[in-house]
């Protein structure tokens, strides 16, 4: 700062004093009868805050994750597994095998709401006399499909009972019972 401004501020602060006692007291009770503030419900979820985090939660955060992703793993998904993948089936889940009559397809999937309906995650092996076969880990209940070939042609199991699907053709329908396929 130049010498004169410093002089000036020197100046206004040597001509300011402290406001006395009873100025003061008339504008805290003044205060204190002023409604206190109004927050929004939520705002605690907004506010910042600092957040510490002690050297041992990182592990133990990290191990509990762990333990929700593997019980996720292993209870949560009904999903086949891709060709040569061993899976640790549900106390509820039963081994469906379907099998499909295409002599002349190159490739054929199933594709139902046990996979969400992918038709691309369960392949079937072609098997004897061009019958394509896939054994798929189900959870109980009923469940719909459909076989795709090609890749592009979806196809209702001619072996099994169909449904509506909601958008004017046919699903297949598998009912899982615990001790395996009770209707198809």
């Amino acid at each position: 700062m130049s010498d004169k401004v410093t002089r000036a501020v020197e100046a206004a602060r040597a001509t300011l004093r402290a406001p006395d006692a009873a100025f003061v007291d008339r504008v805290m009770a003044e205060v204190r009868r002023q409604p206190a503030p109004s927050r929004p419900a939520l705002a605690w979820v907004s506010e910042p805050r600092a957040v510490r985090v002690r050297p041992w939660f990182i592990p133990l955060a990290a191990a509990a994750a762990l333990a929700i992703w593997v019980a996720g793993s292993r209870y949560g998904s009904t999903h086949a597994a891709p060709a040569g993948v061993a899976v640790a089936a549900r106390h509820d889940t039963v081994y469906v095998r379907f099998e499909f009559a295409a002599p002349a397809a190159r490739a054929v999937h199933v594709a139902g709401d046990f996979n969400g309906w992918k038709p691309d995650v369960t392949t079937m092996a072609r098997g004897a006399s061009g019958v394509w076969v896939a054994t798929v880990p189900i959870v109980t209940g009923v469940h719909t499909y459909q076989f795709v070939v090609d890749g592009t042609t979806w196809v209702p199991d001619p072996a099994a009972g169909t449904t509506d699907d909601g958008f004017g053709g046919r699903n297949s329908v598998v009912v899982v019972g615990p001790k395996g396929v009770v209707r198809s």
